[in-house]
């Protein structure tokens, strides 16, 4: 093996490789995520990318050189997160914390505590990551618990990316009341009396109350917390990241900050888009755009259900047990005014443009639907396989979305909701499709390549938090999830490095510790690939380097 790692790096040229290296770590266990599962002692690094392993890279410590002991330790590829909200994950910073509430009196104080704090008339916000399952009392807080802490100020607390609670003042500036129609595509929950409760449930209802919300902060103050946030997962391994349906403002942040030099987590952007419309406008704004070694587009973001609150359903769920009582309730479907025939025309404008879409699509209903309509474009257009074209979330795939998923080289993204959502999963849609939930080993045996990510804010962006309850499917609240479905630990680490790097088509470059790409690397504070499956998210990044640069350093 050593002969052809030597190989390798004499492939870059013997004038190269006489040249000293930058940076030599050595006295590692390398984990290469390369094809063949090579383990490594060192490594070298010049100008940004990896040059040779091994003795071969030992070799290379010239007078000038870094040479970092790694005194035993593990090293990785730079993590990439296939679905990260970025930006939403920065905008959460400066708003109330909510992950450590275990009551809804922790909750209520939080809220009163920030509300004191602010003007009468001024929203009070909360940040997204948190959940009822976490409280003692298992649910949301109500209007009226959050009226008694914040009467002179409008509370708005969203809980993932599909739930939103808010005060009376809150449902007032929305322009909610009790006469106020259901929406289409959302849930206004009521009490028997028909009072609103505060509780909104999926695009159609949340939606009402983001529009009452004030603007965001100028777009330089968006950078910075953007530039803060990727500081922030490049201290947890984190080097690349999927930004999965920025609007349209967003992008020019990016930009902005591209070619100031401070990005540091190499961003790929998927364009928002739910109509044809706003697809002819995503590829356009993407026709001229200069790809960078950060900052990437990468195609468009189709919203075509709920999450665990409205995923589309083959067969009834409830929702909201007691509040929500509709039988026959299956979920929503987000489909355009145009319907099937407006998101097809929309797949084949995407498909002339070259682009990749990733769809949302959580319940089996949704899934088979939007495979069939990959596998008829893939029909009449020619093969997608080619654009990689991806399913995000995949929490109930069918057999047959599988199998057609596999035959076509459409792709998937998995991410551990149910570390937060399992309580949810549990109370409503039954012990069964819980368990069921985003079942990896299945969708990987059925032979349909998957990329690893956590969707954060929605639920917590610790990649080894995620690739634990890949490997164990635990969850926050004690228990297990369909342990059926689990992975091992090292296919839980490729889904982390190489496989997202072929999902993004950027294998060339990333995913593997090889001669010639670029240098990301995370050392870790203990093998995630020696210890106990239970231990895996004890693990922590003690330094960073992404492109040879160290951007994160702790313990070492």
């Amino acid at each position: 093996m050593r002969a052809l790692i030597l190989a390798a790096a004499l492939a870059l040229g013997a004038p190269a490789l006489a040249q000293p290296a930058d940076t030599v770590l050595r006295n590692g266990r390398i984990h290469t995520m390369d094809a063949a599962g090579t383990t490594a002692s060192a490594v070298a690094i010049r100008d940004g990318r990896f040059v040779a392993l091994d003795a071969a890279a030992e070799a290379l410590a010239g007078p000038a050189t870094e040479v970092i002991d790694l005194a035993g330790r593990a090293a990785i590829p730079g993590l990439i997160d296939s679905h990260l909200h970025q930006h939403g994950y920065a905008m959460n910073a400066p708003t109330v914390q909510l992950l450590s509430a275990r009551s809804i009196a922790d909750v209520v104080n939080a809220i009163g505590e920030r509300a004191r704090a602010t003007p009468p008339g001024e929203w009070v916000i909360a940040s997204s990551l948190w959940h009822e399952s976490l409280l003692a009392e298992g649910r949301l807080p109500t209007r009226w618990e959050l009226d008694a802490v914040s009467p002179d100020n409008p509370v708005f607390i969203p809980r993932g990316g599909h739930v939103v609670t808010v005060n009376s003042l809150g449902l007032q500036r929305a322009g909610i009341t009790r006469d106020t129609p259901q929406p289409t595509g959302g849930v206004i929950v009521r009490r028997e009396d028909g009072e609103a409760t505060g509780v909104l449930l999926i695009a159609g209802a949340t939606s009402i109350a983001r529009r009452a919300l004030p603007p965001p902060p100028p777009a330089a103050e968006q950078g910075r917390l953007l530039v803060e946030a990727m500081r922030e997962l490049n201290s947890l391994g984190i080097t690349g990241a999927v930004e999965p349906g920025i609007p349209f403002e967003v992008a020019p942040i990016y930009a902005a900050l591209r070619d100031a030099g401070q990005m540091t987590v190499r961003t790929w952007l998927l364009w928002r888009a739910a109509t044809g419309e706003q697809v002819t406008r995503g590829i356009a704004a993407q026709r001229d755009w200069p790809q960078h070694p950060m900052l990437r587009t990468a195609g468009i973001k189709w919203l075509l259900d709920g999450g665990v609150e409205g995923g589309r359903m083959t067969e009834p769920y409830r929702i909201v047990p007691g509040e929500q009582t509709n039988p026959e309730y299956r979920g929503i479907l987000l489909l355009p005014a145009g319907g099937e025939a407006e998101l097809v025309g929309a797949l084949r404008d995407i498909h002339r443009a070259g682009l990749q879409i990733q769809t949302h699509a959580v319940g089996d209903y949704t899934i088979d639907l939007i495979t069939r309509l990959y596998e008829q474009v893939d029909r009449e257009m020619g093969a997608i396989r080619p654009l990689r074209w991806t399913v995000m979330h995949i929490f109930l795939p069918t057999d047959a979305a599988l199998a057609r998923m596999a035959r076509l080289g459409v792709m998937a993204t998995a991410q551990n909701h149910p570390v937060l959502l399992g309580h949810n999963q549990r109370r409503w849609w039954g012990d069964e499709r819980a368990a069921y939930a985003i079942p990896i080993r299945r969708i990987l045996d059925a032979g349909v390549h998957v990329g690893g990510g956590t969707d954060a804010p929605v639920v917590p962006g610790d990649p080894f938090q995620s690739m634990w309850w890949m490997v164990t499917r635990g969850t926050l609240a004690g228990y297990r999830l369909g342990p059926e479905h689990a992975i091992t630990a090292r296919e839980a680490l490729r889904l982390y490095t190489r496989d997202n790097a072929v999902l993004m088509g950027a294998e060339a470059e990333l995913g593997s510790v090889e001669p010639g790409k670029l240098a990301d690397l995370v050392v870790l504070s203990q093998d995630m690939l020696a210890v106990e499956p239970e231990r895996i998210r004890e693990t922590r990044a003690v330094m960073t380097l992404l492109g040879g640069r160290v951007v994160h350093r702790r313990g070492m």
